[in-house]
């Protein structure tokens, strides 16, 4: 009996020596190497720069209403004009000429309906020749206006208190109607515009968020403080920034004039920030997702793995993104390779995970 159980003793001892040889042979996990940043709110007031340029209230290319022939520029580029000032005038021989002959047509109009009408009254002439003369002289006072209004229109008189700023044409140039010929920028209120990310637009239409100044090149020394106008709605093709516009202060210098540039300076409150608590991360942190949203990859320190977690985010500036909640401070993302990872991988951190200096300077 025992002869038997010897062998089948020995062949489970090899069986279990080949198993642990097996396991021994079984290589380390190779980990993949990934840049970890630590999440870190912005602190204290946001500042942003931005390039403005000074812009008139009003800016009007004025044009005649008619065509003609440039007979007169009444006021030279750079002044000042009130009112009502005359600007321009065409040879006006033609318009007068014509509004002359309406008025003898007008008249010859009249005469010849008092004559239907008498006749009329006789029984002679009918009710439809009475018509056609009534209509006749009707078309004539139309007429006569017409050219009256014409007449009138061979002259450009300023619409409102600006600065002529430059003249288009040259005298005696044959015009068409429409054509500009002279440009009048109204001072009454120096405006300043910037471009602006999508990620700031909520905020700025909020004045009392934020504090914002112009300092010129040319007098560093000075802060002019701005005022919040108007947003022009309509994103820039290429940029995709939106046009903001900020009134300067009355009682400028005589040296600020519209075109020139300026340099704008806006602290915004961290507690008005898009998002309240938002954070700002890399863009090379997001990852997409099939139904249109975003992802980070978050990193446990404890087991070295990474988990997917959906985020939503606000606006892309440069290359940060605004992330209004699914992460919060203190917490490690992946900043890297973000669409080679898996749940649950094990990852190395490339360098020992340092805080997002970025956040803490959002979007200077």
């Amino acid at each position: 009996m025992t002869r038997f159980l010897l062998p089948a003793a020995a062949i489970l001892a090899t069986a279990v020596l080949a198993a642990c040889s097996d396991v021994a042979a079984t290589p380390e996990e190779t980990l993949r190497t990934a840049r970890i940043e630590t999440v870190a709110a912005p602190t204290g007031l946001a500042r942003r720069e931005f390039v403005g340029r000074v812009e008139a209230r009003y800016s009007v290319d004025l044009a005649f209403q008619v065509s003609g022939r440039l007979a007169e520029f009444a006021v030279p580029e750079g002044q000042m004009i009130e009112e009502g000032t005359l600007i321009a005038r065409l040879e006006d021989q033609d318009y007068e000429r014509a509004l002359r002959e309406a008025r003898v047509q007008l008249q010859q109009a009249r005469t010849h309906l008092e004559r239907q009408q008498t006749l009329h009254e006789r029984g002679i002439a009918s009710d439809a020749a009475l018509e056609d003369a009534r209509t006749a002289y009707e078309l004539r006072v139309v007429a006569l206006d017409t050219m009256r209004q014409n007449l009138s229109y061979a002259t450009i008189e300023a619409p409102f208190t600006g600065l002529m700023s430059r003249r288009l044409v040259d005298n005696f140039t044959t015009l068409s109607a429409g054509q500009p010929v002279a440009r009048l920028q109204d001072l009454s209120e120096l405006r300043v515009a910037i471009a602006v990310p999508e990620s700031l637009i909520a905020t700025l239409e909020r004045p009392d968020s934020y504090t914002i100044s112009a300092r010129f090149p040319f007098m560093p020394e000075r802060d002019f403080p701005l005022e919040f106008r108007e947003l022009i709605a309509e994103a820039d093709m290429a940029s995709q920034t939106y046009k903001v516009m900020f009134a300067l202060p009355a009682g400028l210098p005589g040296n600020i004039l519209p075109g020139m540039t300026v340099n704008v300076r806006v602290q915004l409150d961290q507690d008005a920030l898009p998002g309240g608590n938002a954070v700002r991360v890399p863009v090379t942190a997001l990852s997409a997702l099939p139904d249109g949203g975003f992802q980070v990859w978050v990193f446990n320190p404890e087991t070295g793995a990474v988990s997917a977690r959906p985020v939503r985010t606000g606006g892309i500036d440069g290359g940060s993104a605004l992330v209004l909640d699914g992460i919060d401070t203190g917490e490690q993302i992946v900043t890297a390779g973000v669409n080679a990872l898996r749940e649950g991988m094990r990852v190395r951190p490339m360098t020992s995970p340092g805080a997002m200096a970025r956040n803490s300077r959002t979007a200077r």
